[in-house]
């Protein structure tokens, strides 16, 4: 018992999480080695679907239970408004209901800010082991395999029609962070400050402006890659039917 209570304490301390020490490393290894396993193996699964919504839905469970049972900063840290905490949501919603819509809402963020979060971990200060670290990583690994699964396996590309509204809606998600933030002093997708020190010295309004053009800028690259890359697949599938006839 006294393990468990150490595991879930409230009480902060030092973060010794080294960044790419070695634990950090054996992470990244077995989450680059499962999504290359998931990319060559290219099999659809259901269970595979599932099994990965399952897992991020227990994890953001905990994980919220325990912001709140602790009071442990619940409004400023605690709500699901962090952009791979929405892309977690959307993409177990896409996975165990078949929502085609939130699947790609949740893969198209969650790719990008799974691989960011992993090199780059923002934990909360406590020292290993603890609830929020193994959160932090459970949930960014299977959001990374999640994402990779829809984009390289089951191939949910987009067409214009749907890019333009995940544009929209990421637009208008962080003017309304960037606002939420200032009044009750969080640091939601990180419009307030950045992660890794860069630009925290600018004008509050240019950093945050600066964060949703770079948003911007992954999303339509994202598009063009994925698109470019389907594009090709259905000229290849389409070769083979040449040959064939």
């Amino acid at each position: 018992m006294d393990k468990l209570h150490y595991f879930f304490r409230k009480s902060i301390g030092q973060n010794n999480f080294a960044t790419f020490g070695k634990l950090h490393l054996i992470i990244l290894s077995i989450a680059l080695l499962v999504s290359m396993f998931i990319i060559i193996r290219k099999e659809e699964s259901r269970v595979f679907e599932l099994f990965v919504g399952i897992v991020l839905l227990i994890q953001q469970v905990i994980l919220y239970f325990w912001y709140f049972k602790e009071n442990y900063h619940p409004l400023q840290e605690g709500l699901p408004l962090f952009h791979c905490r929405v892309a977690i949501i959307t993409l177990l919603i896409g996975l165990i209901f078949k929502k085609d819509f939130m699947a790609k809402m949740g893969s198209y963020w969650g790719i990008f800010g799974s691989i960011s979060a992993m090199l780059f971990p923002a934990l909360d200060p406590f020292s290993f082991p603890h609830i929020t670290q193994f959160s932090y990583f459970i949930g960014h690994v299977f959001l990374l395999w999640g994402s990779i699964y829809l984009l390289f396996v089951k191939n949910v590309g987009m067409n214009k029609y749907e890019f333009k509204k995940i544009v929209i809606i990421t637009n208008i998600y962080h003017a309304l962070i960037f606002i939420l933030n200032n009044i009750i002093g969080s640091n939601y997708a990180f419009m307030s400050t950045s992660p890794i020190g860069i630009g925290n010295n600018l004008n509050p309004y240019l950093y945050g402006l600066i964060v949703m053009m770079i948003f911007n800028i992954i999303l339509s690259l994202e598009y063009i890659i994925i698109n470019k890359k389907q594009d090709k697949e259905l000229e290849e599938c389409y070769d083979v039917e040449v040959l064939n006839t």
